[in-house]
């Protein structure tokens, strides 16, 4: 895997293994703990947010108490690049404003 934030790792791995029919469409994804142990992280919120990026790529569904599901697979070659960039200027914007936040409260 390239390196790079380990929930993106994930999220790649998860693509290409979708893209090589480990899961149909349809299918449910191993739960969290289950991804947990197989990617070795120690937190959960690395696999949720690796998942949370198919999510937004319309790849993966999530249903509450039942799990989280396959409802497309990615295009050959991966994520189109305009894709991945909006994606990736999506995470520098929760960022930004997560440090906003921070320094609107010291201002207060």
């Amino acid at each position: 895997m390239a390196s790079g934030p380990r929930y993106q790792e994930i999220a790649d791995d998860l693509r290409r293994r979708l893209a090589g029919g480990e899961w149909p469409v349809g299918a449910a994804l191993p739960g969290i703990s289950e991804l947990q142990e197989e990617y070795n992280v120690a937190g959960l919120n690395t696999v949720r947010q690796a998942q949370r990026v198919l999510i937004d790529e319309g790849l993966l569904n999530p249903v509450q108490g039942r799990g989280t599901f396959v409802t497309a697979l990615p295009p050959p070659g991966g994520s189109p690049p305009l894709k991945q960039a909006l994606g990736e200027l999506r995470v520098a914007l929760m960022r930004t404003q997560v440090a906003l936040d921070r320094v609107m409260r010291h201002l207060d």
